[in-house]
């Protein structure tokens, strides 16, 4: 496992945070602490985003492996497992993989299988994106999947409503986003994979959010008919910046 930056908070049952694709600890605010009042949270910054140094995980499966070292390390399995966006499908992966490591699930708006779900913002996206990488601008290619995930789909943008530290600090994951997005377009982990998670499972999705996002987790509720599927209103892409106590009601609720 390659050396990660850390946190933890409070005591009790673990929950871990895993965070998306340009994000950090940092970017889950307040859900930090509040998680933490009656539980053990644990946030981390997966391989070469924040302050977890070293090059970007050649694959998602990487990321898989170091959230079950970290959990095994800090003896805190079997946990709540919470992923937000690409952190998402890392807790898939991790739940396929390693079953024993997690008790729970809880998917904020998991960036599952999404070349399934082509939209206009995503074609946008991907030629931005694109572009941007053949000039080998990486904060360009950053803005990209910024704008992709975090626009409302009515007006504005939550990317622009974050803290200036926390805009400031996505900026410096450029290398690490750009990798990351390139994996996201392979369908993983595999459909009938996912179908064997046996452990509880909560799907959130923001009602603001870009629609593409919405349909993978209308997907994931298809392929996991006893999840429990919650779409939270007036919510982005960060249903936690955006409405965060429901956001900890619905974590709680399964935690």
């Amino acid at each position: 496992m390659t050396k990660l930056h850390w946190e933890e908070r409070g005591t009790g049952e673990p929950i871990l945070l895993i965070h998306g694709n340009g994000a950090n600890t940092l970017t889950w605010g307040r859900s930090f602490d509040d998680l933490a009042e009656g539980h053990r949270v644990i946030a981390y910054d997966r391989r070469g985003f924040g302050r977890s140094p070293g090059p970007p995980a050649a694959r998602m499966g990487d990321h898989v492996a170091d959230a079950a070292a970290l959990l095994e390390e800090l003896g805190a399995a079997p946990a709540t497992v919470l992923g937000w966006s690409a952190g998402g499908v890392v807790a898939l992966g991790l739940a396929v993989e390693r079953p024993d490591l997690v008790s729970a699930l809880v998917l904020e708006e998991a960036a599952f299988h999404l070349p399934l779900h082509p939209t206009r913002g995503g074609l946008r996206f991907s030629y931005r994106f694109e572009a941007a990488r053949l000039r080998r601008d990486r904060r360009a290619a950053a803005q990209a999947v910024f704008d992709y995930a975090l626009d409302y789909r009515d007006d504005g943008s939550q990317f622009d409503r974050f803290p200036p530290e926390w805009r400031a600090s996505m900026f410096d994951s450029a290398e690490a986003m750009a990798a990351e997005s390139s994996h996201l377009r392979r369908l993983w982990p595999r459909r009938k994979a996912v179908t064997a998670i046996s452990c509880p499972v909560t799907i959130l999705t923001g009602s603001r959010s870009e629609p593409a996002f919405g349909a993978a987790a209308r997907r994931l509720a298809r392929i996991l008919p006893a999840a429990r599927y919650v779409e939270v209103p007036d919510a982005g892409h960060g249903v936690h910046f955006d409405q965060p106590e429901r956001f900890r009601d619905e974590v709680l609720a399964c935690a």
